[in-house]
């Protein structure tokens, strides 16, 4: 890849410190939205910058990250311009900044997450943009390097992607030259998906990578740094979500399994209504109630209808207090796993909690409750520095 392309990993993905420590060795830095996550990965920079970005940003988090040295503000609004120009002030330095811009997107670049292009609570709307850019160059104590842009995320199609990107880098050219912006920096965010749908159709990372390394190239843009903060995509394959089966039961002629858990931990399939690949690991125990070739539905613990992950599957599963539910992904193209876990324990149960995928062979060791993963590491993925 060009120099002028960077890619940090967005910690919100995925904060287990051990990703962090392998992760931040990997990428051009880490990207953080909140006060916890600066305390959090100061031991993995090693001198390796750090950007703050999000919309909601506390005074004390920005003033903590100001004085940790943040490489990068991105600022999503003119009263937090006008915050950060007075913490600065406080600092006495003058600290770097991209605006955060919510652009007109054109209808066939939507997705089901899209953050710009309508009215959401992400970025500055163009028609405030003049007045935004005159703030910050109006003060002596931010430097205005440039906007930020991340529009969509959930992208599949690496194609549709980079088109889109080719449309917001002209777009932001553009923008910066009507309002005299020097423009040195565009970070594009990531918004890269997992298709949970259809798990053989997963997003082409080498498309992606040909097509970032012709854009950045080209003349107009070969003089900024273009960043990406990519975090599900970087991470996804790198937990595992288990929960034991407490109950089978029949509603109005459907079989639902009860399991030990719940939307409060898992939230993605409820929050965007697909059925969630998973694996049933059995472990029958005499007398235990179960379901032979039955089509169940999966539920957890909370008083709510929805549902842990909608849609109805083919199961053989087992009431049995070692009977887990695994949500499982095979390894993305491109994605490679770290034998690394968020744990929660609740009572004499190991529930793990991450909102991601996992990978590779797992082997448990049932008295500690340890659960390990292939760790095949990470070779050309966060590469995209590589020749």
């Amino acid at each position: 890849m060009p120099n002028n392309v960077e890619l940090f990993f967005a910690v919100k993905a995925n904060p287990d410190t051990r990703i962090l420590e392998q992760v931040a060795h990997f990428t051009a830095g880490l990207e953080i939205a909140s006060g916890g996550e600066l305390e959090l990965i100061q031991p993995y920079l090693k001198g390796k910058p750090f950007i703050f970005g999000g919309p909601g940003k506390l005074d004390s988090d920005i003033d903590s990250a100001m004085a940790c040295g943040v490489d990068c503000l991105h600022v999503e609004s003119i009263g937090e311009l006008r915050r950060v120009i007075a913490i600065a002030e406080k600092h006495n330095k003058t600290q770097s900044i991209l605006l955060r811009i919510n652009p007109v997107l054109p209808d066939s670049m939507q997705t089901t997450l899209t953050m710009a292009g309508r009215a959401t609570a992400f970025g500055i709307d163009e028609a405030a943009i003049s007045d935004a850019v005159q703030l910050a160059q109006s003060s002596d104590r931010v430097e205005l390097l440039g906007f930020h842009v991340h529009a969509l995320s959930h992208q599949l199609d690496a194609g549709r992607h980079l088109r889109m990107l080719d449309y917001l880098l002209h777009h932001v050219t553009e923008l910066a030259a009507a309002h005299n912006v020097n423009l040195r920096m565009v970070n594009l965010g990531g918004g890269i998906g997992i298709n949970y749908r259809e798990t053989d159709a997963q997003y082409v990372w080498p498309v992606f990578a040909d097509g970032i390394r012709e854009l950045a190239s080209r003349p107009a843009y070969k003089q900024l740094r273009l960043r990406f903060e990519m975090g599900r995509y970087l991470t996804a394959a790198c937990g595992y979500y288990l929960m034991e089966v407490l109950d089978l039961k029949e509603n109005h002629g459907e079989h639902f399994a009860i399991c030990r858990g719940g939307t409060h931990q898992f939230r993605l399939p409820a929050a965007q209504g697909h059925s969630h690949p998973f694996a049933c690991l059995n472990n029958h125990r005499p007398g235990a109630d179960s379901l032979d070739d039955t089509e169940v539905t999966i539920a957890g613990q909370l008083c709510t209808p929805k549902i842990l992950s909608p849609g109805k599957r083919l199961l053989n599963i087992s009431r049995s207090a070692t009977c887990w539910l695994c949500h499982w992904q095979e390894p993305m193209p491109g994605i490679f796993p770290i034998s690394s876990f968020c744990v929660i324990r609740h009572r004499s149960f190991i529930i793990w909690s991450t909102a991601y995928e996992c990978t590779g062979d797992v082997r448990t060791r049932h008295r500690s409750g340890v659960f390990t993963g292939r760790s095949e590491w990470l070779v050309s993925l966060v590469a995209l520095r590589a020749a």
